[in-house]
């Protein structure tokens, strides 16, 4: 397990553990991914967060040091959760999850298909 220094105050986890939850919760159209985080807890944008995550087939959790980038302030339908979106920055363990996720969702990311934010 690698944990980055410097610390954020705030912690999530995220389980992703089918290919239908990690496209749901991927939000391709941030500059370095990022990823939805159903929460019930109180967020504003730009809040550091530290998000421990695992991701179908790769049983290694990953924590990578995020900003709240979207917020869904309540349920909004079925499809769209109450929680927050957290963007990826430039540092090596967020740039090789995006790799990951997105060499996960090969051929699913052009998708008109809803998502937890769009």
């Amino acid at each position: 397990m690698n944990i980055p220094r410097n610390l954020p105050g705030k912690m999530l986890a995220l389980q992703l553990r089918d290919k239908t939850l990690l496209y749901n919760s991927y939000m391709s159209f941030l500059e370095h991914g990022g990823l939805f985080v159903p929460t019930d807890d109180t967020f504003s944008l730009g809040d550091e967060v530290l998000l421990s995550i695992e991701i179908i087939n790769h049983p290694d959790k990953k924590f990578l040091p995020t900003k709240v980038a979207w917020i869904n302030p309540a349920r909004t339908s079925a499809h769209r959760p109450k929680g927050i979106g957290l963007a990826f920055g430039s540092d090596e363990i967020s740039v090789q999850t995006k790799n990951l996720i997105e060499a996960e969702l090969a051929g699913m990311l052009r998708n008109d298909r809803t998502t937890f934010t769009l």
